[in-house]
């Protein structure tokens, strides 16, 4: 029986297009069929390199899709903003959202990811910090064009993510040292505050380490004063969005007695769910907060203190009392490489043994 005559190219296809340009295929596993490449090349001998270095990516099991690989990078946002809107917070979103507006789609929206290139996002982080931009925004703008990479590559799309392979450090944020206040500055910051219901959120926050967000949430329901107890199951979100906590789980923390009474007396005195309420009872704003009652009360007090910081003021307080590491971290609801800590005295670093004697006073 006669053999066919064995074809001089053993994989692939190579012809030459009516422009004088050339056209390579391979043969995909997938389909069964020959698949153009995704562009032509001007020479015979370029084809048959892409060819070679097809087949080489193929046997490796690097191979992509070259034609999805096409596609702008803008096609794969609404994908991964979806992911993240079905699992964060509505602040984390808009987080993310941001420097996808105004740092990456101006830049990347509209460029096919397969040129994308460590060499773009390396010039694209040096263009950034050269114009004055935060480490923070770089570091930000940074890790949200990584995570939306990530997705043509694990589709096949790419075979690596450029800002992986780029070359060169982030720039570092700044680092900042917290202030930790004495009990007599708590006192005197909640004593500069206006309003009466203000002073004793501020004396909740120090002496609670409670979130901001999470003792904007609290509801009746939560406080227990003659256990000086306080159930933590929600937050509120920088757009009076109430969700979950940071943590995503509830908890239970202590507070001291005179806590507890003073609590206990607002609720009596004032109708509603909330427990630290609005004007009109509704839920408060952060930022109105902050811009009406907290920095004024700051500033006539002499302290450069936000509200996120008396946590670590209650960490150290906690401390102070003979609470052990254990004890703070679960009252806090915190990791131990929080940033918390590298803001709060030494002797936080120290393992005690006893939960707070002295904090029933």
């Amino acid at each position: 029986m006669p053999t066919r005559p064995r074809s001089r190219r053993g994989w692939g296809a190579v012809r030459r297009l009516p422009s004088g340009r050339w056209q390579a295929k391979w043969p995909n596993p997938d389909t069964r069929v020959l698949t153009p490449a995704p562009e032509t090349f001007p020479t015979k001998a370029a084809a048959d390199r892409w060819l070679s270095h097809k087949r080489v990516d193929l046997e490796r099991g690097h191979s992509v899709d070259d034609r999805a690989a096409g596609r702008p990078l803008a096609d794969w946002w609404p994908g991964y903003l979806t992911f993240i809107q079905a699992r964060c917070r509505p602040s984390t979103v808009a987080n993310y959202e941001h420097p996808w507006r105004l740092r990456i789609a101006p830049r990347f929206g509209t460029v096919a990811v397969r040129q994308i290139k460590a060499s773009s996002v390396e010039e694209w982080l040096s263009a950034m910090t050269a114009s004055g931009a935060s480490a923070s925004k770089v570091i930000e703008a940074h890790g949200v064009l990584k995570r939306v990479l990530d997705r043509p590559v694990r589709d096949g799309v790419l075979a690596a993510n450029p800002c992986a392979t780029r070359r060169g450090a982030l720039p570092r944020r700044p680092t900042t040292d917290r202030p930790v206040l004495s009990p007599a500055q708590v006192e005197q910051l909640a004593a500069a505050m206006r309003r009466d219901d203000d002073r004793l959120l501020v004396r909740t926050l120090a002496y609670t380490g409670l979130r901001i967000g999470e003792a904007m949430a609290l509801q009746r329901d939560d406080i227990d004063a003659a256990a000086r107890t306080i159930r933590v199951q929600r937050s509120v979100d920088g757009t009076t969005v109430v969700g979950p906590t940071k943590t995503h789980a509830s908890r239970t923390v202590t507070m001291p007695t005179s806590l507890a009474t003073a609590i206990a007396g607002q609720l009596a005195a004032t109708p509603g769910e909330l427990v630290f309420p609005n004007r009109s009872g509704g839920l408060r704003r952060y930022r109105t907060f902050r811009r009406d009652s907290w920095d004024p009360a700051a500033r006539a007090a002499g302290l450069t203190v936000t509200p996120h910081d008396l946590r670590a003021t209650c960490a150290s307080l906690l401390i102070d009392a003979g609470a052990s590491i254990k004890d703070v971290q679960t009252q806090l609801a915190i990791r131990t490489r929080s940033p918390l800590w590298r803001s709060t005295p030494e002797s936080v670093l120290v393992e005690l043994t006893c939960w707070p004697t002295r904090w029933t006073r």
